[in-house]
């Protein structure tokens, strides 16, 4: 009876245990990431702060439109006045009018003076008013196209990191391969000495490059977690989240050249729209100075309701009073004009400004572009044959290594061979740096971020 107690007493432990177990793996699977290149570009954008930031310019320009549209609505008004004065200012009549032999002081007027009105005015035409919207709408354009850059620079910044993570990787997967081997290396020559068949500075020798590789793996593995915290900080997700990349170099390799964007380069680079969206403002605002020298023609009306009493009682209807009035407002420019002449050359100045300078950044984009497809050939190329001596210094080191076992090939010979291959994994990591680098630099050559 006391042992069924026990066991089940244990089976409820364990269940709990289990339970705990399950929930911690439920909860570690919820904060693993696995991204790809372009699901890590996609999420960055979506939680980066500096984007949402950035987006909320289109909604101000937009907003500055619609303020521009409304510009064409009438105004309308409504006023109150009211005068009320203690003491009625009385009117001199001068001798001689309505018979009067002398001057007199004959109060006219009522103490209270009440007016309520409705003022309408319309800009018939105003010089500017209908270019004011078409800048105004210039304005969204480019604060879209300037988000888009905006976006550009965040993709590059997430690749770059993205690209960072997959080269320590491969740095980490390299020095975990080097312990390894350094450790069949010490395991054969600890053996070779204890048979007698190796010195013991030479098996000593092989124990300090493992220990050596040991390090080197610790340390490679420390760079590796790093970048993907760097990762993490440029798509902005919890710090507590582990990442998993899953694209893998042979993929960003193959993948990567397409010298068809080329010819499509300048087109697609978000400062050349830039420049040719702000080049379309000068003109607008070109044109909207030479309208300044036009004349503007309003019309307006007004519609008043006047109260004119001894007090404050306003249900006497016989003080109530209706006034109104239309008309029309011509304004015709005449100091402006000639204040307006050096707003005119000032804007024809920024056109040819802008001109020349869009002519230069094409010619500097040209060259970008290139320069970025000419390293981006270079590099593949220097990386598929960096890759190719790597493997087949792994080849050799193996075959050397079996006939260092079996006794046909020299310690010395073995660490000549072991020189060979680190130099081609140096030679392997360097191409494959290099080779990330001018990718990204050509995608941002051709615009294709």
């Amino acid at each position: 009876m006391f042992n069924k107690k026990i066991i089940d007493k244990m089976k409820k432990i364990i269940l709990f245990l289990t339970l705990i177990a399950m929930c911690s793996k439920i909860s570690a699977q919820n904060d693993t990431l696995k991204l790809s290149l372009a699901s890590a570009l996609k999420l960055g954008l979506s939680n980066r702060f500096d984007a949402k930031e950035s987006s909320l310019n289109i909604d101000i320009a937009k907003n500055k439109l619609a303020k521009s549209n409304k510009e064409l609505l009438p105004d309308l008004s409504a006023s109150g006045k009211i005068n009320y004065f203690g003491q009625v200012q009385p009117s001199i009549i001068p001798a001689g009018y309505l018979g009067l032999t002398e001057p007199e002081k004959i109060t006219i007027g009522m103490k209270n003076n009440t007016a309520l009105a409705l003022d309408l005015n319309y800009t018939i035409y105003k010089p500017g008013l209908f270019t004011d919207i078409k800048i105004a709408a210039n304005d969204v354009e480019l604060a879209k196209e300037k988000n888009v850059k905006s976006d550009i620079d965040i993709k590059i910044e997430i690749a770059q990191a993205y690209d960072n993570a997959l080269l320590k990787s491969l740095q980490y997967s390299i020095a975990q391969k080097n312990e390894n081997r350094y450790k069949e290396y010490y395991t054969l020559a600890n053996g070779k000495y204890l048979n007698g068949a190796l010195l013991e500075s030479d098996m000593l020798l092989a124990e300090l490059d493992y220990k050596n590789a040991v390090a080197s793996t610790t340390k490679q593995k420390q760079n590796y977690m790093l970048s993907l915290q760097s990762l993490i900080y440029y798509i902005n997700v919890p710090e507590n989240t582990f990442i998993v990349i899953t694209d893998s170099l042979p993929s960003t390799i193959d993948t990567t050249i397409n010298t068809g964007l080329s010819t499509k380069a300048i087109s697609n680079r978000s400062e050349i729209k830039q420049m040719n969206i702000e080049q379309a403002g000068y003109v607008l605002q070109l044109k909207k100075t030479k309208e300044n020298y036009y004349p503007s023609l309003s019309f307006f009306a007004n519609y008043t309701k006047l109260f004119q009493g001894p007090d404050l009682d306003y249900s006497q209807n016989f003080y109530w009073a209706p006034v109104n009035c239309v008309g029309l407002k011509l304004s015709v420019p005449i100091i402006g004009s000639i204040k307006n002449i050096n707003a005119v050359k000032e804007y024809k100045l920024k056109l040819s400004q802008t001109d020349l300078a869009l002519k230069q950044k094409t010619a500097d984009l040209l060259y970008e572009v290139q320069s970025a497809l000419t390293k981006l050939n270079n590099t593949k190329q220097n990386l598929i044959v960096a890759k190719d001596n790597y493997q087949l210094s792994q080849k050799v080191y193996e075959l050397n290594k079996q006939q260092y076992n079996t006794g046909d090939f020299s310690n010395q010979k073995l660490l000549d061979t072991e020189k060979s291959l680190s130099t081609a994994e140096q030679d392997y990591i360097t191409a494959v740096y290099e080779f990330l680098i001018a990718k990204i630099n050509y995608q941002k050559a051709v615009g294709s971020f």
